[in-house]
């Protein structure tokens, strides 16, 4: 679990758009649980900010990470945003990568690699 804990770059295309910014990973009562931070550009409409705090579930070197509350940038909910729900792997290079879907079905694949 120690390999995913910390700050990552984050990047994501799904159908009519892309997500790009950070993630971070903590343990918190000995669960993994993180936050991720992204702007959303999604074609036609004015892009936005998202905080999207997760709990992940852990299996070898698979990460399933659950949307359980987003905000934004500010801490207000954003009740008309759907949480994600995004699994993926820890590779040999050292990124995560995977594929993300929510619950009208808006799906997409996704990169995290090490950053500031």
């Amino acid at each position: 679990m120690e390999r995913f804990l910390g700050k990552w770059l984050f990047r994501e295309r799904f159908d009519c758009g892309y997500d790009a910014g950070f993630a971070f990973f903590a343990l918190e009562d000995g669960k993994l649980v993180g936050v991720l931070e992204y702007k959303e550009v999604i074609s036609g409409d004015e892009p936005f900010k998202v905080r999207q705090y997760v709990e992940c579930e852990v299996v070898d070197c698979a990460i399933c990470m659950k949307g359980v509350l987003v905000t934004d940038l500010d801490g207000n909910l954003m009740d008309d945003y759907n949480p994600d729900i995004l699994e993926g792997f820890f590779t040999a290079e050292g990124k995560i990568v995977g594929h993300s879907f929510d619950s009208e079905a808006v799906c997409g694949f996704f990169e995290m690699q090490r950053g500031n």
